[in-house]
């Protein structure tokens, strides 16, 4: 049951990161745009948050893992999940750098007709670069930290490391795949980008407080992991 649980928490977490990602598109799509920079902005950041998460959550790990901290990981990602939609617009304003294009009631205002407006759109390199850091940077290290904490908890349970990791990151990667299709084929359109964040941080806030609440209510007899 323990090991079930374990690898059903880190197929969740790793649908709701990839769920973030696509959305992440979404969002800051209407002021930055999809150029391929944004894409490549924002895809660094997951991947950096997922870095540096690993290595915080492996470390974690090995001070004493319990699944109400594994659960408190959770939550916290899934309150700052919840709460993007409260900032996120006036992050994006203050990123964004410089004013849009000249409408086409704008290209004379002058009163010379023979001015040419040549518009030179920003450089979004940077700007999308330090948005997504804002508000996707703490989301993907917090979930970055679930698998490896995961991994100490499974593998004491399961007793065997190879299998034990191969099964957690199995689990994450399925959970990632439905994440990705599922918020691209129905999600956004069913949901929109930001009911479809608020429902990501409520799934996570839930898993946190079960798991919780699971460590708290389990036989005192069950052992913790070893150090």
């Amino acid at each position: 049951m323990m090991r079930a649980g374990l690898l059903i928490t880190v197929f969740l977490a790793g649908g709701s990161l990839m769920s973030l990602e696509m959305a992440s598109f979404r969002l800051v799509q209407p002021e930055f745009g999809s150029d391929i920079i944004v894409w490549g902005s924002l895809i660094s950041v997951f991947l950096g948050g997922l870095a540096v998460g690993a290595v915080l959550g492996g470390r974690l790990a090995d001070r004493g893992p319990r699944l109400w901290r594994l659960g408190a990981i959770l939550a916290i990602a899934g309150v700052v999940t919840l709460a993007l939609p409260l900032y996120c617009d006036a992050v994006l304003d203050w990123m964004f750098p410089g004013e849009g294009a000249p409408l086409p009631a704008e290209w004379n205002a002058g009163g010379d007709s023979q001015e040419l407006i040549v518009y030179q759109p920003p450089d979004l390199r940077w700007p999308t670069l330090g948005a997504g850091i804002i508000l996707f940077g703490l989301p993907a290290l917090l979930l970055g930290t679930v698998t490896p904490y995961t991994a100490r908890l499974f593998i004491h349970a399961l007793g065997k490391v190879g299998t034990g990791v191969g099964h957690l990151y199995g689990a994450s990667t399925v959970g990632s795949i439905f994440g990705t299709l599922g918020t691209a084929f129905y999600l956004i359109a069913w949901m929109g980008t930001r009911w479809l964040l608020a429902s990501n941080g409520l799934l996570l806030v839930g898993l946190g407080l079960v798991l919780a609440v699971v460590d708290f209510v389990k036989p005192r007899g069950e052992a913790e992991p070893e150090i």
